[in-house]
């Protein structure tokens, strides 16, 4: 997997992350991955003249953002479901200063979808 991918910005353009919203960026589209169970440029998002992240931003304006969602992931709990996809859409927020730090996707992570088991590999005192 080549996550530099996930790096291209809206206009197409291929960037190398560096800052901490171009880090989070990334991280928010394998979320997307992985609760999509497509790639970001799969074909049908390619049909519709989208990828993952227009995908996701065209459904949260038709107030229908769970239809991202893979029916393979029923299993899930419907809590961790929403949580994972509140942090992607944080994640992918087309303003970089509004996208969350990774330490702040961490402590997300751990207090909405892994709780009651934090991990000690951050501390609170940084961000």
């Amino acid at each position: 997997m080549e996550l530099e991918r996930y790096g291209e910005g809206e206009d197409g353009e291929a960037r190398r992350g560096t800052s901490h919203g171009e880090f989070s960026f990334c991280f928010g589209v394998l979320i997307l991955e992985v609760l999509s169970g497509k790639l970001p440029t799969d074909t049908s998002y390619i049909e519709k003249g989208y990828n993952v992240v227009g995908w996701l931003n065209f459904l949260i304006s038709e107030n229908r953002p769970r239809e991202i969602v893979d029916r393979s992931c029923e299993g899930v709990e419907t809590e961790s479901l929403d949580a994972l996809l509140s942090i992607a859409t944080k994640c992918v927020s087309s303003s970089p200063d509004e996208r969350p730090t990774m330490h702040r996707v961490v402590q997300l992570l751990e207090s909405q979808v892994m709780s009651p088991c934090p991990s000690d590999f951050y501390d609170s005192s940084s961000d």
